[in-house]
């Protein structure tokens, strides 16, 4: 089963990562984008059940006081819903996620000893009137993907 834990800031909390990219945007000359919203994503790759994941999810990955999360479940990537506007960054196959070893082990720490695979990265959700697939490859290439290391999809 893959399971994806995205972490969002609380209304009433201010995340200055979505700032700073709505002026980077503004600086790139780009418009039509009013608003920008950033959140690390946590794809969990393992047959633990439900609960086991929101334990890790509520436990290891939130910040309970400004942040909460969503679990999505899926059995292969293609059954993937996602928002339209968004563009998705991960790390490619073979390179080095230091971040995810530590969640794994973070894991077993918290007692979870189910066998677990763990692929961290990034998700950027846009709003506007004039945002456009050719927009978010501009956004996507200028500044929020290292196409050496990382890939993206824009959906």
């Amino acid at each position: 089963m893959i399971y994806e834990i995205a972490i969002r800031t609380k209304k009433g909390f201010s995340n200055s990562h979505n700032v700073s990219l709505l002026n980077d945007i503004k600086i790139m000359g780009i418009d039509g984008v009013e608003n920008v919203e950033y959140f690390p994503v946590y794809r969990i790759i393992s047959d633990i059940d439900d609960k086991k994941v929101s334990v890790i999810a509520n436990e290891l990955l939130t910040d309970r006081i400004t942040e909460e999360f969503s679990i999505s479940k899926y059995k292969t990537s293609e059954e993937k819903e996602t928002e339209k506007n968004s563009i998705e960054v991960w790390l490619k196959h073979g390179v080095t996620d230091t971040v995810s070893e530590s969640v794994v082990k973070a894991i077993k720490d918290l007692g979870i000893t189910d066998n677990v695979i763990v692929k961290t990265g990034h998700k950027y959700c846009f709003n506007g009137s004039g945002i456009t697939v050719e927009k978010l490859n501009k956004i996507a290439k200028g500044f929020l993907a290292n196409t050496l290391i990382q890939e993206y999809k824009i959906r």
